[in-house]
């Protein structure tokens, strides 16, 4: 507006914020399912709860048990947060009808209609912070699973259109929930885990037949969303007509470690520390990384050893996918981060047994969903592809200068029929940025 109304002239405006730097976007979005007995509105059951900075401390509050006891679901948010996560969500599964939602099991149950409330939802890791994969709870343990449970939700909701992994633990070598297991209990703990004692349908290393088939491994998906009794139960295929591994939405935690957290204060005020699963922190590290770097060898923070587990256990959990926890002299940090794909040898296993490529790959598939969004509901002709084409060899360009993929190849094509039914199909080939895991040192000597 002219400073005056009826002289010409320039007028001047000078405009603010033109320098203001955007605020980095937020880690991915880690969903924490468990129980509380709290009635705060807030931890209603099967409601989401979002938890910012500065709502942790009404969150930790209003999510502990009515009698004002510490929570499955607080342990596990003060577990995320001092493992990195910044961006949690809060789901109290526990329904004001207790049993109104079992089947055999109440926390099965509860969980499943928990993820059928979130499979719309926006999450990117999800932990299922009360359960194992080798829970002994379960009444029918050849039929149900958590951790089959968890993937199998993983997998639709990636399929949905929301890519997501999950992180679930074990049970630990003591049942104590503040005791220090014994070296021989630890030993028996590691055999267990690598004989698949009470978890046999997630054997995925173990080829009986010599075909190249982990014949005990349940992880597969099939259309009902059962858990199939075998590998051959399962029967959904990809277009190369391989069974679809569902383990690779998964990584599952073996550790034996403590929690030192304001929960663990509040709970054992003398110990300062409570046993804990190290699921929930695991998922926190993750988030706290770009999808290019591994956990691999990152430190645990906010945990420590309920008892040390030499690098020769380790290896065991490691060789059966598992994530072990073990201490270096920068402190703990996980030993490896494989995913629950199956991995019977360098020759047969799944293309997805590191976690770094399926996050890597999740993102490729989230840049060309955002980029191809722009472009529906326009023509579909050879233009509007080619300027998709273009805008996708940007985003995944953007990938490959950060370090996240190697090399990338697609080809977009509508056939005539296709364009009749609206639809344009992208092939994908993506090379990804493979995780370093191991270093060879060679030595020789010189006289001189």
């Amino acid at each position: 507006m002219p400073t005056f109304a009826n002289l010409p002239g320039a007028t001047v405006e000078i405009t603010d914020q033109g320098l203001r730097i955007s605020r980095p976007p937020s880690g991915p979005r880690v969903m924490l399912l468990g129980m509380t007995t709290s009635t705060n509105s807030n931890a209603s059951a099967f409601v989401p709860y979002t938890v910012s900075d500065s709502s942790f401390t009404t969150a930790y509050v209003n999510f502990k048990n009515a009698d004002g006891t510490v929570s499955e679901l607080c342990k596990a948010l003060m577990e995320n947060q001092t493992g990195g996560g910044r961006d949690i969500d809060l789901m109290n599964i526990l329904p004001t009808a207790s049993g109104a939602l079992t089947s055999d099991d109440d926390v099965y149950g509860y969980l499943e209609e928990a993820y059928t409330h979130l499979l719309n939802y926006n999450i990117d890791i999800v932990v299922p912070v009360g359960v194992t994969l080798d829970s002994q709870t379960l009444s029918n343990p050849t039929q149900r699973n958590f951790g089959y449970q968890l993937a199998n939700f993983c997998y639709l909701a990636t399929a949905n259109n929301n890519t997501c992994i999950g992180v679930i633990g074990v049970d630990g070598p003591n049942a104590s929930p503040s005791g220090t297991p014994t070296l021989v209990q630890m030993e028996q703990w590691v055999v267990d885990l690598e004989n698949y004692t009470y978890c046999g349908c997630y054997d995925g290393t173990t080829d009986a037949t010599s075909d190249s088939k982990p014949e005990n491994y349940c992880f597969v998906a099939t259309s009902d969303g059962h858990m199939p009794a075998s590998f051959d139960g399962g029967d959904v295929e990809d277009a190369k007509g391989n069974k679809i591994d569902i383990g690779a939405y998964i990584s599952v935690v073996a550790a034996a470690v403590r929690a030192v957290n304001e929960a663990a204060t509040d709970i054992y005020p003398t110990l300062g520390y409570y046993n804990a699963k190290g699921a929930s922190t695991y998922a926190g590290l993750i988030s706290s990384l770009p999808a290019k770097s591994a956990p691999t060898n990152k430190i645990m923070a906010g945990l420590d050893l309920q008892q040390g587990i030499s690098l020769s256990q380790a290896n065991r959990l490691a060789g059966s996918r598992f994530v072990p926890v073990i201490n270096k002299p920068k402190g703990n940090v996980a030993a490896t981060a494989m995913t629950g794909a199956y991995n019977i040898s360098q020759y047969a296993r799944s293309d997805y047994v590191r976690l770094t490529t399926v996050r890597i790959v999740h993102d490729a598939i989230n840049f060309v969903r955002d980029v191809a969004e722009q472009f529906i509901g326009e023509p579909n002709s050879a233009p509007q592809r080619n300027a998709m084409s273009t805008a996708i060899e940007n985003a995944l360009k953007s990938m490959q200068s950060n370090g996240a993929l190697r090399r990338f190849d697609f080809n977009i094509f509508a056939t005539a029929t296709d364009q009749v039914l609206g639809r344009a199909t992208v092939e994908l080939i993506l090379v990804p940025a493979f995780e370093l895991q191991q270093v060879v040192v060679v030595v020789s000597l010189a006289s001189e």
